[in-house]
């Protein structure tokens, strides 16, 4: 993306893989379940889950006010170039109004993104955002029991780092997305973009290293700070926006390259469900470059490689005979089926290594 150090072509093919091998991945673990020896009813329960956790659709909403980075975020984030079969671009509650643009659906395999009409760009076309933001979330989805849940899993609210009015965003915040979710408000995260141009004195940015000096970096954990308090203050909602930038080329040729977006992917994957998180995996930005740069907190590349490690426990949830100890199920019949859990894991963190390590 950046630099040309990655071609489109190779990009293409990497990302193909990804999806490929992600289907191979849960083709072969099916196989192994069914051809061991473990009880009928555990091979059963096990093709249950490994079923929901490879056919799941994980629908992720990105919302904030125009100019916040929702789209660079996608690009950044997730492999939205990839050839027709496995790209869906669509858009949503489209009306004849040629300056209201609505929500831009993207299918990457079982990934959906919404990417919503930016806010702030007048009170009557706001209010029609606001009515295709509010339809969109309360769209169901009904499960194969009949059971029904809400269609949008996540919703990532993203806000302008550069600016200090994020009014819109706290009304959209406040007056849509909270009151539509009621008590299911913990599918909520809000991550602060253009944390490269937070502030207005000077530009404080390091390009050899690529992150913020330590005056910006004080700045933008106060802005966390303020803004965690003044969501907390107006809903009661306890939630820690992640600052980051999603990367860009200025026009000079400096390239910004993407900081904390690893941070950025690790959350997003633990807000979601377990069984949501194979199709981001599945999904994913493959240029390695897109991760490198992270703030020191913790190593978020391991931790999105290791966030693969719960889906083990998951395929393996319930079975009485043995204890799950690693990926493996110990003791007769679940040995086999439980090393077989371990390849599947593996396989993923194979594929995942190669884009975090």
């Amino acid at each position: 993306m950046f630099g040309g150090l990655i071609n489109a072509a190779e990009k293409e093919d990497k990302d193909i893989l990804m999806k490929e091998s992600m289907d191979d991945i849960c083709e072969a673990l099916e196989k192994e379940i069914l051809k061991s020896d473990a009880a009928d009813e555990v091979k059963q329960d096990m093709l249950i889950r490994l079923r929901k956790l490879c056919g799941t659709e994980t629908n992720i909403m990105l919302v904030g006010a125009t100019g916040c980075g929702k789209s660079s975020t996608i690009n950044a984030l997730f492999s939205c170039n990839r050839q027709e079969e496995y790209v869906e671009a669509a858009k949503v509650g489209s009306r004849a109004d040629p300056e209201t643009r609505d929500i831009e659906r993207y299918r990457i395999g079982n990934l959906i993104l919404w990417d919503t009409p930016g806010l702030g760009d007048g009170t009557e076309i706001d209010a029609h955002h606001r009515e295709v933001i509010t339809e969109l979330l309360q769209e169901v989805d009904e499960g194969e029991e009949g059971e029904k849940t809400a269609l949008i899993d996540l919703v990532l609210v993203i806000l302008d780092g550069s600016t200090r009015d994020l009014g819109t965003s706290y009304q959209i915040l406040n007056e849509v997305i909270i009151p539509e979710l009621g008590d299911d408000t913990g599918c909520i995260l809000i991550a602060l973009n253009q944390a490269d141009i937070a502030m207005k004195t000077g530009r404080h940015w390091d390009y050899e290293k690529n992150e913020p000096d330590d005056t910006l970096k004080a700045f933008l954990e106060d802005k966390v700070t303020s803004i965690r308090t003044r969501i907390k203050e107006d809903t009661g909602l306890d939630i820690t926006p992640v600052y980051y930038c999603a990367g860009y080329k200025e026009e000079s040729g400096d390239v910004v390259y993407p900081y904390n977006l690893s941070k950025l992917l690790y959350y997003i994957l633990n807000s979601l469900p377990v069984e949501k998180r194979a199709a981001v995996f599945g999904g994913l930005n493959t240029d390695a470059e897109q991760y490198e740069y992270n703030d020191d907190d913790m190593d978020y590349n391991e931790g999105v490689v290791a966030s693969a490690d719960s889906m083990a426990d998951y395929v393996a949830e319930g079975i009485n005979n043995g204890a799950v100890a690693g990926f493996c199920i110990l003791g007769a019949p679940g040995a086999a089926v439980g090393m077989a859990v371990g390849a599947f894991v593996g396989g993923i963190k194979g594929i995942l290594s190669h884009i975090f390590w």
